[in-house]
This record gives C-alpha cells, sequence and structure tokens, in this order.
C-alpha cells in the first residue's frame, strides 16, 4: 500500500530539504565586489539616489561682525549633483524532481539538484556584482553620461569642469603609490579637498600573486634597494575577484565610499518554491527566483586602470 505523504504530498516534504540545500549553495558562491556594495532592500519597482555636492569650509563665527551684518549664522545650500535610477530586473530558473526519487529514496541526487541551482544563482549575483567593473570602462554610462571610470566626469551639474578617475597603467609598486595619491588629491565640487582614500586593490586572478607581492614584500618591490614597503605599512588590502574578465584591468576602491555609492538594491531576496504548474503525481516542478537592480550614484569610490 503507498504511503499517501509520498503518494499526495511528496512535492511539498521535499521542498524544505531542497531549500536548505539551495541556500546553503547560493549563499557559498563568495561575491567579492557584492560585499563591498551597499546593499539595501527595496519595496518599490525603481529606486532613485542623488548625489549632493558639499556645504565647504565653515567660516570663523564673529558674534560682532555678524551683528554689524544683521546675520548671526551663515547658511548654505548644496548644489544637486546627478540622479542615477536603479530599475529592478527578475532572474528565475527551476528544476523538476521526478516522484520516482522519492519512493526510491534517491536523496543524493534530490540534493544535488538544489545544490547545482543554489550554485547557479550565488554565481549569477556574483557576475553581476563584477559587472560593474567589467563595464567600467565603456558600454555601462552612469548618472553623469559618462562610464564609471572616465577622464571626463563632470565636477556637477553647474560646473563643466572634469574629474579623471581612470589611468592606463600596468600593475606595479609605482603605479600603486601613484594611484593612492590620486585619490588623496581629489577635491569636492567647491575644489576643497575631499580625498579618496583607497584601502581596497582590486585585481583579476592573473594579477593575484603580483598584487600580494607588491603590497606584503618587506623591502620596496622591484629594487635592489634596502627601502622600506611603504604600501607594508598602508592598510591596503588585496581583494581578488575570479569575475573580472580582463586579465589585466585593475582597480583602487575606497571601501567606505563604496557601500555608500556601489549600490544594491534587492526588490526579492532570492527564494525556492514549488511551481504550481507541476504534475504532484509524477513530476514537480521548483523554481528559484531573485529580482534587484545595481549600479553607482557617484565615481569617487574607484579608480580604474584600462590596461592595453
Amino acid at each position: 500500500m503507498a504511503n499517501p505523504m509520498i503518494s499526495e504530498q511528496w512535492a511539498r516534504f521535499v521542498l524544505p530539504i531542497l531549500r536548505k540545500e539551495w541556500d546553503q549553495s547560493m549563499n557559498a558562491v563568495a561575491s567579492p565586489m557584492l560585499s563591498l556594495m551597499g546593499v539595501q532592500s527595496s519595496t518599490s519597482s525603481v529606486e532613485y539616489s542623488q548625489g549632493v555636492g558639499t556645504f565647504g569650509l565653515v567660516p570663523e563665527y564673529n558674534s560682532a561682525t555678524a551683528e554689524a551684518n544683521g546675520a548671526v549664522i551663515q547658511y548654505d545650500s548644496f548644489s544637486p549633483l546627478y540622479e542615477a535610477t536603479f530599475t529592478h530586473k527578475e532572474y528565475a530558473k527551476g528544476t523538476s524532481i521526478e516522484r520516482k526519487l522519492v519512493d526510491d529514496n534517491r536523496t543524493g541526487q534530490i540534493v544535488r539538484k538544489a545544490q547545482i541551482l543554489g550554485h547557479s544563482f550565488g554565481t549569477t549575483r556574483a557576475y553581476h556584482a563584477a559587472s560593474v567593473l567589467n563595464n567600467a570602462f565603456a558600454t555601462v554610462l552612469g548618472p553623469d553620461s559618462v562610464v564609471l571610470c572616465s577622464a571626463s566626469h563632470p565636477v556637477s551639474t553647474t560646473n563643466a569642469s572634469v574629474i579623471s578617475n581612470l589611468g592606463t597603467t600596468a600593475l606595479s609598486y609605482a603605479a600603486v603609490v601613484n594611484t593612492l595619491i590620486a585619490g588623496t588629491d581629489m577635491d569636492d565640487d567647491r575644489g576643497y579637498p575631499m580625498p579618496s582614500v583607497y584601502n581596497v586593490l582590486y585585481v583579476p586572478t592573473a594579477l593575484q600573486a603580483k598584487a600580494y607581492e607588491i603590497i606584503n614584500a618587506i623591502g620596496k618591490p622591484g629594487t635592489a634597494d634596502n627601502d622600506a614597503n611603504f604600501l607594508a605599512q598602508s592598510g591596503l588590502r588585496v581583494v581578488v575577484d575570479p569575475y573580472l574578465t580582463d586579465a589585466n584591468n585593475w582597480f583602487m576602491i575606497d571601501s567606505a565610499q563604496a557601500s555608500m555609492h556601489a549600490l544594491w538594491f534587492n526588490r526579492v531576496n532570492p527564494e525556492l518554491a514549488i511551481d504550481p504548474s507541476g504534475d504532484f503525481n509524477l513530476v514537480a516542478k521548483f523554481r528559484g527566483y531573485m529580482r534587484y537592480s545595481f549600479g553607482w550614484d557617484d565615481f569617487r569610490f574607484i579608480y580604474g586602470h584600462n590596461v592595453t
């Protein structure tokens, strides 16, 4: 006599097992860029983020002068920068489980299907997060109408002067030092210093050994001198992303600014559920689903080198 739980409710019986394995496999996929981004939840179909300028320096308060001028405190306003739009997209994929796998106690095969599907979802998220950098030099335009790493970023909507966060130098000790200096020399929209403090050296797998040597060498790399390695004490860390598609391009990132300006919005967190279109008597369909958007609203968190 057939077990009623197996014959009528077997799909729902299997779902918790699938969901656990799917979730663990998905979250086991490392996403280096996603770990640096500002991850937020969303309740709308579209999210907007607008940059703003600074207030500049705070003037000295002089009560006698202020009273003579008829004002006590100087009130200021910032200049609006550029608005970024984040439109969520849907992602879905499923797998099917035959009833006979449950009848025959083929748990291993059932689990493997869930794990592979979960890995696919985790890889998709990691791939999309890395695409922010893979498209940093071409294709995808930011809110200021130029690509993420460019020599032509306008200072603001009212100031046509440009700022560069683009280099073309191959990875080396000198190139890393010069990029650190370029970040700390950046100014705000009023011309006052607003340094980007790059603390992450972000590289593809092909450059991981060189990056490690540059940062961790006791002496200055590439020289016969006994000079100290400045970068070894700089707090700079190496992050390797296997989802970067170019073997020569590399980046410097200010992780504090990245969490504010490289954004990821989860409209619907990844989920696994039974697809009601399945025939529960013989085959049950299980589908994963997620909905999100990602991008950036300001470029100052990163400096990229497009190496030819």
